[in-house]
């Protein structure tokens, strides 16, 4: 079976005039309804668009981060040579950027969903390093 497509121009005002003083009022009553479901499934979209980001932009590569334990193993049994303190600095340098990346989107999330960043990393499962408590 073929489908057509018809667009069509409305004149809401127009449109709105025609119908009777009860079916108005019903319509009217229906869009905070209509606009909270539209505000309530964008949220969701941006929510959803914010996360995608801190897993896909906020993640050091997997053999970044086999790099920097060998280099921080190897740190606590001897000294590092200049070449690889130069690539340990770069990878908590990447790491660092990262983090800081990380916050600001969790800071997005957390103003998306009027809460604080500590509630919104609590709701994705995110600890803090021990560090940073």
């Amino acid at each position: 079976m073929q489908k057509v497509q018809i667009q069509t121009e409305i004149d809401v005002r127009t449109f709105l005039s025609q119908p009777g003083t009860q079916e108005l009022e019903a319509f009217l009553r229906e869009i905070p309804a209509l606009l909270a479901r539209r505000k309530s499934e964008a949220q969701k979209a941006k929510e959803v668009a914010l996360i995608q980001r801190l897993n896909e932009e906020c993640v050091l590569p997997e053999s970044h981060w086999q790099r920097y334990n060998a280099l921080s193993e190897k740190q606590e049994e001897t000294e590092l040579t200049p070449a690889e303190s130069k690539e340990f600095f770069q990878l908590v340098a990447e790491e660092r950027q990262l983090q800081l990346k990380r916050i600001h989107i969790l800071g997005e999330l957390a103003q998306l969903r009027g809460a604080t960043l500590d509630e919104v990393a609590k709701d994705l499962g995110i600890k803090s390093p021990g560090y940073a408590e």
